[in-house]
């Protein structure tokens, strides 16, 4: 075997030892999961900061509960042309972080961050779409 091949053999052994981990299961039923599950929380006991996912909100879910920290995303589907503009009665309470809009070839989600205890009001309007749409009110208490 040439130097070369060598080289080219143990390159591709160790990219394959950095993808092992990638290619595992996400099944709920893996033990290493179940291990990995407890690791987090006790983490998360222990002082460090835990990255939840963001409450997903529709067009019919337009009341919610937040805890501080916790993140918004107002899903109202393919803005076409538009974009989705939200606007918070109460920036002290909810912050909005994003508008969403058409990027080509994908849209994105107008959202927000619960920032303190209180409630607020966050209207969703569509801006420059290709059919009209009703303002959409979603009223978020955060505790």
């Amino acid at each position: 075997m040439t130097t070369l091949n060598r080289m080219f053999a143990a390159t591709l052994a160790a990219s394959l030892l950095l993808l092992a981990p990638a290619a595992c299961s996400n099944n709920d039923n893996d033990s290493d999961d179940k291990e990995s599950t407890t690791t987090t929380s006790q983490a998360a006991d222990s002082g460090s900061t835990q990255v939840l996912p963001p409450i997903m909100l529709t067009a019919t879910d337009t009341t919610a509960d937040l805890k501080v920290g916790d993140t918004v995303v107002f899903d109202l589907g393919d803005p076409g042309t538009g974009k989705f503009v939200a606007t918070s009665s109460d920036v002290s309470v909810v912050e909005i972080t994003s508008d969403g809009g058409s990027q080509g070839s994908y849209s994105t989600n107008a959202g927000g961050k619960a920032l303190s205890a209180g409630t607020a009001s966050v209207t969703v309007v569509l801006e420059g779409g290709d059919t009209a749409a009703d303002p959409v009110v979603y009223e978020l208490t955060v505790s």
